[in-house]
């Protein structure tokens, strides 16, 4: 096999497994109305299943470098993908709400194993000169997750019934156990400290208390200021507690100090960035479509598809392009078409047409495919090989966190702006706010992107500066 290809399935059999976790996180949403009425109980409540899904996806996510230094990638890969192709089955056959979410928390530790480990073990067998390409490989078809996710949730609940949303895991996942026995390196890189159980403690409860705050604020229901008080002084002992461990430990449980690498540091801030405005899509264009514009959820399905078609065809074109101008240029000039192509989705009407905001979503998401991946490029540039792990975890939270925050606060602002609109159903001037914020948020990245060099990242991209 020669090198230009022998990444490919490694980078599959990951980008599987990231897909499988973003199709898991997005198509339970059409879903809550029928496992409530099943369960008897109010739609608001099924929230607690998708909350307690991401916790503990986040939560987990900096035990992936210890577990790997002790049993090595294939060994805890396997594991995760087990894990979370029992706990699915677990899901569909929960009898009430308390069950389904003790196995959506089962189903979040499998999550934030997988990715981690996975793009762990690429880049530690990928030479460098290949490693956008490898990425690229594996990013794609996560991609395609959260953007099939509600329309197939849709359908499955329409067809068959919410069971049949949490089955789908199991042929995926028990595919990708096999073949990682073959495709999955066995790699057992060295840790510098043991892992630190009261740290992880202190900061998988900030991240809780972070999740509670945000839910609270979504649903209106923050409570009298007698119950917020002790909650905030909570809330900052956790966060004086974390620091405090941290600064004593010899290797801390999140490596902060990574942040020191210029080309680190502008992937995970831009990239956080950036993430919050893109994050919002999935679950903020189906409602503005469906809620304010009056299409179908086959025709919003049909959005999303488009989009998602494009990214996977054009994604393996940004190694070309980092090569011919260089990590900085395509992200400056290619961050500001992101920032316009969520400002175009504010301006949506229902006169424009289906195909028009199709092609106008598609060609957002192309832009957004490109920036996601040099971002996820960028961010090994200057690292050694001992600080991937690390870097890999610290990197991971950001995503994650900064995908939850960019839905919440769509919610928010659409809520708000309903409510001082008097209006029970939000419009698309609602949307069109909340667009216009992620927007904005994404514009926020510049200043990093400003910060690289000219020469940034050229040894992963290939790119020479003319004399």
């Amino acid at each position: 096999m020669s090198l230009s290809v022998a990444y490919r399935p490694l980078s599959l059999l990951v980008g599987v497994a990231f897909f499988m976790e973003q199709l898991d996180a997005t198509i339970i949403a059409p879903a809550i109305p029928q496992i409530a009425a099943g369960f008897g109980v109010t739609p608001l409540s099924l929230n607690l299943t998708m909350t307690i899904y991401l916790l503990c996806s986040v939560a987990f996510i900096p035990t992936s470098s210890h577990l790997v230094a002790r049993w090595g990638t294939r060994s805890v890969f396997r594991a995760s993908l087990f894990v979370f192709a029992v706990s699915s089955v677990l899901c569909a056959w929960a009898p009430d709400l308390a069950a389904l979410a003790g196995a959506r928390a089962l189903q979040g530790v499998g999550a934030a194993l997988m990715v981690p480990v996975g793009r762990m073990a690429l880049v530690h067998v990928t030479p460098r000169r290949e490693l956008v390409m490898a990425l690229a490989w594996m990013i794609t078809p996560a991609m395609l997750g959260p953007l099939l996710g509600p329309p197939l949730g849709g359908l499955i609940t329409t067809w068959l019934s919410w069971h049949w949303i949490f089955f789908i895991n199991v042929p995926l996942g028990l595919a990708g156990w096999l073949a990682a026995k073959r495709a999955m390196p066995q790699i057992r890189p060295a840790v510098e400290a043991r892992f630190d159980l009261v740290a992880w403690t202190l900061l998988a409860a900030l991240l809780a208390g972070v999740i509670v705050a945000i839910e609270w604020a979504r649903h209106g229901v923050a409570g009298t200021a007698a119950a917020a008080v002790p909650f905030a002084i909570a809330m900052v002992f956790l966060a004086w507690g974390y620091v405090r461990r941290s600064r004593r430990a010899s290797v801390p449980l999140l490596d902060l100090g990574l942040l020191r690498v210029p080309t680190f540091n502008t992937s995970f801030w831009a990239g956080s960035l950036v993430r919050v405005g893109f994050g919002a899509v999935p679950f903020l264009l189906p409602l503005m479509l469906q809620v304010a514009l009056g299409f179908s959820p086959l025709q919003s399905g049909l959005v999303l598809l488009a989009s998602g078609a494009v990214a996977f065809v054009t994604k393996t074109r940004t190694a070309g392009m980092l090569r011919r101008w260089g990590f900085r240029k395509v992200l400056i000039l290619n961050g500001a078409l992101c920032a316009a192509g969520l400002g175009i989705c504010a301006a949506f009407q229902a006169s424009w047409g289906l195909a028009w905001i199709a092609l106008a979503v598609s060609i957002a998401g192309f832009f957004r495919s490109i920036q996601f991946n040099a971002l996820a490029a960028i961010a090994y540039a200057d690292l050694p090989a001992a600080k991937i792990a690390p870097a890999t975890t610290l990197n991971t939270m950001g995503q994650q966190l900064a995908v939850m925050l960019g839905i919440s606060l769509s919610a928010l602002v659409v809520d708000a702006s309903a409510r001082a609109g008097a209006r029970a159903v939000p419009g698309s001037t609602d949307f069109a706010l909340a667009f216009g914020l992620m927007a904005l948020i994404a514009l926020a990245a510049f200043p990093q992107y400003l910060r690289l060099r000219p020469d940034s990242g050229s040894e992963l991209s290939g790119h020479r500066l003319s004399a």
